[in-house]
């Protein structure tokens, strides 16, 4: 510590997490200086009589101060794991590719409703730093605990990270431009989430590793049964679709490994099962209108998210008209065209579209657009009672919008 004190720390990215970090280095008393690709030139020696180095996980490995701070021998670590360094606290860890924000929250309010203090943070945009800055200086109470959802970015350079209980729901494609080893790389990186968990802590979701899953035996005859006690049946919850039943059965492990359970709080965890709503851009019910759904999961930025959306919304017909397209990350469709049974057309929009268009078009209808809003409206035009809209883009926004949540809320203005 007295090291990092009179050397200094350097942050990369000056976005939420790199603040975030530079909060918490405030709270423990270290000099620090937060550097980003806009403002700071490379190579400039931003790195001398520096003893640590923060990255922020939205710095990619070809930023060139990135590269820079890597030449430089200098340790580097993850914001996830600045905050863990120094999180006087517990904490539970959720990581996938689909559904660990859901999971996150899900838990995050089943604790909540056991009368734990309870924050989720991480990546479901609540950076870990700014809990752990706000614990330390007394904002929070000292026994606060923490859920956090956690990104393959996030785990990257971790080495202390040590949450009492983890889990990885699903790993299916997705990054695969930021990992040149393909899906073992992108798999490797978020098993790193167990590198200092007990075995009989590391939990995998059903479809992951079924063999190891703790959450086969948890459901029988539609009714969610946990340590001998009957919870509540499927059909009564808010939380729709089976990809949703996975979620519930990982948060009700989680919150397990944190709390014990009997019936003295098991009333209480049932009242919050049934509860709990989904959050906004996950496959979300905007509007019925002349027998047309339309249906928000600007969420769904990878093809299984896609996947499950198409599950979740299809009547058995063909009835899908599908938004499909945005920032591509180096991910196969071709699965896509398995579901063509239940999708009318797909309206492609965005960076990748093309390549949408390729992979798709031999067996579904596709029209390609360069416009979003036009894209959107051509759907809603099209759609006829019996069909449902569907924004599942399957790809990242930024080629078009900020974040997801912009796009979704885009959507959202059309449709209405």
């Amino acid at each position: 510590m007295q090291n990092i004190m009179n050397k200094g720390l350097r942050i990369l990215g000056n976005g939420r997490s790199g603040k975030a970090a530079g909060k918490l280095a405030e709270c423990l008393g270290l000099s620090y200086k937060i550097l980003s690709d806009n403002d700071t030139p490379a190579p400039n020696g931003n790195f001398e009589n520096c003893q640590l180095i923060v990255v922020s996980p939205g710095i990619p490995p070809g930023s060139p101060l990135y590269r820079e701070a890597v030449e430089s021998g200098t340790e580097i670590i993850s914001e996830l794991e600045f905050a863990a360094r120094h999180f006087p606290g517990k904490y539970l860890a959720v990581t996938g590719t689909n559904g660990k924000t859901t999971t996150t929250e899900l838990c995050a309010r089943l604790l909540e409703a056991l009368a734990l203090p309870v924050v989720a943070a991480g990546n479901i945009g609540h950076p870990f730093s700014a809990v752990c800055a706000d614990v330390i200086s007394g904002v929070l109470p000292k026994d606060t605990f923490a859920v956090l959802e956690v990104s393959s970015f996030q785990l990257e350079h971790v080495n202390r990270f040590a949450p009492l209980a983890a889990l990885i729901l699903n790993v299916a494609e997705d990054h695969l431009d930021r990992y040149p080893g393909g899906m073992p790389e992108y798999a490797a990186v978020k098993e790193k989430i167990f590198i200092n968990v007990p075995p009989e802590n590391r939990l995998y979701g059903i479809s992951y590793r079924p063999e190891q899953s703790a959450l086969r035996f948890r459901t029988e005859k539609g009714i969610i049964k946990f340590n001998g006690f009957e919870m509540a049946a499927w059909d009564e919850l808010k939380l729709k679709g089976l990809h949703n039943q996975e979620n519930v059965l990982a948060a009700l492990e989680l919150v397990s490994r944190a709390v014990k359970l009997d019936k003295t709080n098991i009333p209480v965890l049932r009242k919050a099962l049934l509860d709990y709503s989904p959050a906004a851009h996950r496959i979300e019910k905007v509007l019925e209108r002349n027998g047309v759904i339309y249906v928000n999961d600007s969420k769904g930025t990878n093809p299984a998210a896609v996947i499950a959306a198409l599950r979740s919304v299809s009547n058995g017909n063909k009835n899908i008209l599908l938004i499909l397209g945005g920032l591509d990350k180096g991910m196969d469709f071709s699965p896509l065209n398995d579901y063509a049974p239940y999708i009318k057309k797909i309206y492609l929009i965005g960076e990748c579209r093309e390549k949408l268009y390729r992979t798709l078009h031999e067996k579904l209808p596709c029209e390609k657009f360069t416009d979003f809003d036009k894209c959107v409206l051509a759907a809603c035009r099209d759609a006829i009672s019996g069909n449902t809209v569907l924004l599942s883009p399957g790809c990242a926004s930024w080629d078009m919008f900020t974040d997801y949540k912009e796009r979704g809320e885009r959507f959202r203005k059309l449709v209405s």
